[in-house]
């Protein structure tokens, strides 16, 4: 480089590189074909320094897209170093045990390279939405079962594709063009990143990233540490429990709070199953750390030197570190409960500054009709979050995974499809001085009068609702019905026979707080509007029958 950066300069270029990825993140979404990744952001976009750290991330993603890409570059160039890569090559892998926890996700990685030389990778990851096997199913006994996987290997050389791979995956996708133009999709999202990052460093007169990756690790790390530092060191430890698939699922955290870091041991957690809902290791660290980021730094970035500061381990061979080749297509189950169970353990450190329980994995509801007009479509339904400490929770909202659903619309044009009604769910938010989010209902049936199968019914909370804090009520358990009286109570492959519908009602989130304490005004509004019922108001809240006729 031809002079030192000073200290707003570097600065700038810390922002700077956080926008190269938001333009990563936007290209994926305009150019790819499914709509879990185009209209939700089920994705994550990064730029990582010459050893393969990421330096900054998309505000674009979910945690466990992008948390286990921070591990995935390294892994991948393990495999196939860095040295024996050209211009324009680009590796792939959609193996869990490396990328983001199953088949359904690949991850692409791209050297960019200045003057000859490797100053950087782009990395990117996003879900594909058939890749063969069972598809979504959690029935798999084994991850064999779910779908090709693709082990590290060259997407591209230099400007010729790998089509043999490309081959190998649409021969076993239902939706094989589709399955090609995510894939590719994703090489068009890190080829916008490398020239966007070629260009800000020609602005810069950088001829490595050398410089900001120190200053960004540097301060990274002082105010990861300084923002840990607000939890009293000590030990603390936490359990809950999960539906599971054939029998509940225990999960269990063992929190050390150290001087500027945290270890988590997950030990204790129930073994692995033989259902698809394991969760291998590096997808619960990304979760985990993330519960405890959002919580206690918030506001430092994420990347490599943030993440370094909280450990994640487990023995081998639990349903948190599952093992290969266990069943994964349905990790997100067990993964997505994980902040929640991190947040319980710093509530003890932290007691009344914590958020209540939220209802955690995404409900994924994958249809697909074998009749005359064959389809699969992809969306989730959205529960609640839980109710903060000075604030009610936020209704229908991914938490933890801030992914989006697709919309109704999008929806009933890819897929012969009908949504009869999608609206909040009443008194389904847990009651408190802050209330907990609301879930929503959900009725969806066939366009064109034929069967349709149910294979991703990875459902949780149907048992018990998320749960409240300090004298805050329980958020509502989900319940999944079809119209001709079937009532679904685990994860398997249900059939929605022609005429009838699918019913969804997610789980609302934990309230916050004694419900005596609420304001009169906000629940009568709440009233007012609909969110909780004459019932609940007056028997939970004590609304008056007068402040409750008012209210009409």
């Amino acid at each position: 480089m031809t002079a030192k950066l000073d200290i707003v300069a570097q600065n700038v270029l810390w922002n700077r590189l956080i926008s190269v990825c938001e333009e990563q993140a936007n290209a994926l979404m305009r150019a790819a074909f499914g709509a879990i990744v185009r209209e939700a952001g089920d994705l994550s976009a990064g730029v990582f320094n010459s050893d393969g750290a990421m330096l900054a991330q998309a505000v674009t993603g979910t945690p466990g897209h992008v948390n286990t890409m921070a591990a995935s570059v390294n892994a991948m160039l393990h495999v196939v170093p860095a040295e024996n890569l050209k211009p324009g090559d680009a590796l792939v892998t959609n193996d869990p045990w490396l990328g983001a926890g199953h088949v359904f996700d690949f991850v692409v990685v791209t050297p960019a390279f200045l003057d000859g030389k490797i100053i950087g990778f782009l990395a990117s990851t996003s879900h594909i939405v058939d890749v063969g096997g069972r598809g979504w199913s959690a029935e798999s006994a084994s991850v064999f079962e779910e779908g090709v996987t693709i082990p590290v290997m060259h997407l591209r050389r230099g400007k010729e594709l790998n089509e043999d791979l490309l081959r190998i995956v649409t021969t076993n996708s239902r939706v094989p063009h589709e399955a090609r133009g995510d894939i590719l999709s994703l090489l068009t999202c890190n080829d916008t990143g490398v020239a966007r990052l070629i260009d800000l460093m020609g602005e810069y007169d950088l001829t490595d990233l050398k410089e900001v990756s120190d200053f960004i690790f540097g301060r990274s790390a002082a105010g990861t540490k300084s923002a840990l530092a607000r939890a009293p060191q000590g030990t603390y430890e936490n359990h809950m429990q999960l539906d599971g698939y054939d029998a509940p699922i225990e999960l269990r955290a063992k929190m050390v709070i150290g001087d500027g870091r945290i270890d988590v041991d997950l030990t204790g957690s129930s073994p692995a199953v033989n259902r698809g809902i394991n969760c291998p290791l590096n997808y619960s660290a990304a979760y985990a750390a993330f519960g405890i980021r959002a919580l206690l730094a918030p506001d430092i970035p994420n990347n490599q030197a943030s993440l370094d500061a909280i450990l994640i381990t487990a023995s081998p061979g639990l349903v948190v570190s599952a093992e290969r080749p266990s069943p994964v297509s349905a990790r997100h189950v067990i993964g997505q409960a994980l902040p929640d169970l991190m947040l319980g353990c710093l509530e003890q450190a932290l007691p009344g500054e914590v958020l209540a329980e939220s209802s955690g994995a995404l409900w994924t509801m994958s249809l697909s009709g074998a009749g005359k007009t064959p389809f699969t479509s992809l969306n989730v339904a959205l529960g609640g979050m839980g109710a903060r400490p000075t604030l009610d929770g936020l209704s229908t909202t991914a938490f933890p995974s801030g992914v989006g659903a697709v919309s109704v619309e999008v929806s009933e044009n890819s897929a012969p499809l009908i949504y009869h009604s999608k609206q909040f769910a009443p008194d389904s938010g847990g009651p408190g001085q802050y209330r907990g989010g609301l879930a929503q209902r959900i009725e969806i049936g066939s366009g064109i009068y034929e069967d349709m199968t149910l294979s991703a019914a990875a459902f949780e909370r149907l048992t018990t609702g998320p749960s409240g804090r300090s004298g805050g009520k329980n958020g509502s358990a989900g319940k999944v019905t079809i119209t001709n009286g079937s009532q679904i109570k685990d994860k398997g492959l249900y059939t929605i026979p022609a005429g009838e519908r699918l019913v969804l009602q997610t789980p609302g989130g934990g309230g916050f707080g004694n419900p005596i304490n609420r304001d009169r005004k906000t629940v009568a509004r709440d009233l007012s509007h609909g969110l909780i019922s004459n019932n609940v108001a007056q028997s939970i809240y004590q609304l008056t029958k007068t402040q409750t006729e008012e209210t009409q």
